[in-house]
């Protein structure tokens, strides 16, 4: 089938709608060295993974209930450099990144995820966002330029569940007025978090595999159908267009 009887598509946010300009791990290289670091690009990537997975086991969803999502990355970013700046200096860097982070300078649209988004609104369809975030995100999208084309936008942080909890499609459901799952489609970069975690609602789903996605594991319980599977957001909305998608 086309996309017939879908009246909302939601997108996840990082490494499917948009990609960092530079990896992160670039960049909070760049910026450390102006306080006294002087590792390497290597060492920050494995420290900041690690520091990343650690702190979401111990405080999920950026640390909700806990402590406060700026204060969760803090922590990231102190455990990041841990040893290797002057301790004075981890909240001086973390607050510049913590703020950076927030421009279209280190984000863009992914390819083809403006033209997706222009061929789903022409087909009256609503569209929305559905991601493991803070609540940057609204001004992340708005810096980007395409805020205004989102009916809803729905952080892990601001709603309290995070996928791959089904809980927070069921939720996007209701903030759109829908009670029937099969009229929602989800699109994502992660096999568990969205293609599984989606179908899991009830929902439909697409994937479009990022290669950046190393901040956790990919525990993929299954295999998505191939016709669900994308290179890119460019390829998908031309299959949107000539009305070759199947659901």
């Amino acid at each position: 089938m086309s996309l017939r009887g879908i009246r909302l598509v939601t997108f996840d946010a990082t490494n499917t709608l948009l990609k960092f300009r530079i990896p992160p791990w670039s960049y909070y290289t760049l910026i450390a060295k102006d306080y006294g670091f002087t590792g390497t690009e290597k060492d920050v990537k494995e420290k900041f993974i690690d520091s990343y997975n650690f702190m979401w086991k111990k405080f999920p969803n950026f640390g909700k209930r806990i402590i406060p999502w700026n204060k969760w990355w803090q922590k990231v970013i102190e455990k990041t450099f841990e040893g290797q700046v002057p301790k004075d200096k981890d909240l001086a860097i973390s607050e510049i990144l913590i703020e950076e982070y927030k421009s279209p300078k280190l984000w863009c649209v992914a390819e083809g995820g403006r033209y997706l988004l222009n061929a789903l609104e022409k087909k009256r369809i609503m569209l929305g966002v559905v991601s493991n975030f803070d609540p940057r995100l609204h001004d992340i999208l708005r810096n980007v330029g395409i805020l205004k084309q989102f009916k809803f936008i729905i952080t892990s942080y601001e709603v309290g569940c995070s996928k791959p909890d089904k809980q927070i499609f069921i939720h996007a459901m209701k903030k759109f007025g829908l009670s029937n799952p099969k009229e929602c489609l989800h699109i994502g970069n992660d096999m568990r978090k969205d293609y599984e975690a989606a179908i899991s609602a009830e929902w439909h789903a697409l994937i479009v595999p990022s290669p950046e996605n190393l901040l956790t594991n990919q525990s993929e319980k299954s295999t998505p159908a191939p016709e669900h599977v994308f290179p890119s957001l460019q390829i998908l909305a031309k299959a949107i267009e000539r009305n070759e998608l199947k659901l």
